[in-house]
């Protein structure tokens, strides 16, 4: 594959953001790319400092004016000025009827985003005394997770200013730095190595997919997302077979990370019966430090092809996920490319090592949210995150509903992914043949 550059120049966009432009002028106006947040603040909020703090950040914040519009014959992604932009934070008072907030914001969430105006909106929803949820819905095009932790820092560095009678400048980094970045890399010899690498690892098609007895071809653009809890006890002894070296990694959260992945491939194997798979893995390429503090969409999608054999066990199989991992993270600035009409991954992991700080003093607790739609392509996707505070984790379950169109068959996922884990730890040289004739 072969970068037209100057293309890319004039669109002033990531490759990323050019897919999800794409992908978003397929599907109409169906809300495939919208995310939304709920930030619960514990403590009161002052709306007007509040408004100023936000009005800020987003003047500041070249990223929060971007837009996507058709110029000159083709897409370009145009940074408005501040008097352009709808600033506005409306309190939406839900104080006497607390339950019905989640319902709200699922419905504005599910609402189409136009973005050749505007990529998020924000309310303040009130649900009790002391009791404020920072509410944004907004197009992914515009940010990842990662960057919504951003945004809320920022926010609430300007309101700890503000209450304290302050009104020094913060430093906001831009977006704009790391879109010239890569179009720099786009043109050049690393670029072009990675493109013939992935014309090689995919020459090979994947098998047919159908998991628990339905074929992936039945997939549709109504999704459901469901929270489950990874108990601090299963992550604790995650981490502790990471330290004692018994599935060696660079660090614990790569360790984490790999683990997760070799259990998915389990699931998998369980779920279809499959010896070869293509797990597609979102990498945040964030490589500096100003990089880990911009607002921005710095996800890559990348992905790893791994083989079961007969003897397999699981560290051989979480070694082989090792290997793979590191091979692609020499590749992964470059998208992965198949033939027409070939699937570039049966599954996707994103695995968020960040947490969420807390807004001006205030705790918070963060929920993320899933609009309902994504593209019909994609059968399942797994999004695990420690937004919270707490020794678990949370693990955010997309099921494609056409695919997974039952509560037992989605139980039946997460289930078969925690047996797995806990096939593991429990033995790591057991071989994995056990794991799937135990449910057959």
């Amino acid at each position: 594959m072969s970068f037209d550059v100057e293309a890319m120049r004039h669109a002033n966009m990531t490759h990323t953001q050019m897919l999800m432009w794409m992908g978003q002028m397929l599907s109409g106006r169906r809300p495939v790319y919208n995310m939304g947040f709920a930030i619960h603040i514990h403590g009161e909020i002052d709306h007007e400092l509040f408004q100023q703090s936000y009005d800020y950040v987003v003047s500041k914040s070249d990223n929060l004016r971007s837009v996507f519009r058709h110029v000159d014959g083709g897409p370009s992604r145009i940074v408005l000025d501040v008097d352009e932009f709808d600033r506005e934070v409306p309190v939406v008072d839900f104080s006497d009827k607390p339950d019905e907030a989640a319902a709200w914001m699922q419905e504005q969430l599910q609402q189409y985003i136009d973005i050749r105006k505007q990529l998020f909106g924000t309310a303040l929803v009130r649900i009790g005394p002391e009791k404020t949820i920072w509410f944004i819905r907004q197009h992914h095009l515009l940010c990842d997770g990662w960057s919504i932790g951003n945004f809320m820092k920022h926010v609430g560095a300007r309101y700890e200013q503000l209450e304290r009678g302050e009104s020094g400048e913060l430093d906001v980094p831009q977006f704009n730095d790391f879109v010239d970045r890569e179009i720099a890399y786009y043109e050049s010899d690393e670029c072009a190595a990675s493109g013939k690498y992935w014309e090689e690892q995919t020459a090979d098609s994947l098998p047919p997919l159908s998991l628990y007895g339905v074929s992936s071809d039945e997939g549709g653009n109504e999704f459901q997302r469901q929270h489950r809890h990874l108990t601090g006890d299963l992550i604790g002894r995650m981490k502790a077979a990471i330290k004692n070296k018994d599935f060696r990694a660079f660090t614990v959260d790569q360790g984490l990370f790999l683990l997760m992945v070799t259990a998915l491939v389990l699931q998998l194997r369980r779920a279809s019966g499959n010896d070869k798979f293509a797990i597609g893995v979102c990498l945040h390429h964030r490589v500096t430090p100003r990089d880990k503090e911009t607002i921005g969409p710095f996800f890559v999608f990348s992905a790893m092809r791994i083989g079961l054999n007969p003897d397999d066990t699981f560290r051989s199989l979480y070694s082989q996920v090792a290997a793979e991992y590191r091979v692609m993270l020499r590749h992964y600035r470059h998208p992965v490319t198949t033939p027409p009409g070939e699937r570039k991954w049966d599954t996707s992991i994103n695995f968020v090592n960040t947490s969420f700080p807390k807004f001006a003093g205030r705790d918070t607790a963060i929920t993320w949210m899933q609009s309902g739609s994504y593209l019909s392509q994609e059968s399942l996707g797994l999004q695990i995150h420690h937004f919270n505070e707490g020794d678990g984790m949370t693990a955010e379950w997309d099921f494609n509903l056409g695919i997974f169109d039952s509560e037992g068959r989605r139980e039946k996922a997460m289930v078969d992914f925690e047996e797995a884990m806990e096939f593991g730890l429990s033995d790591p040289d057991a071989l994995l043949h056990g794991f799937w004739e135990d449910s057959e």
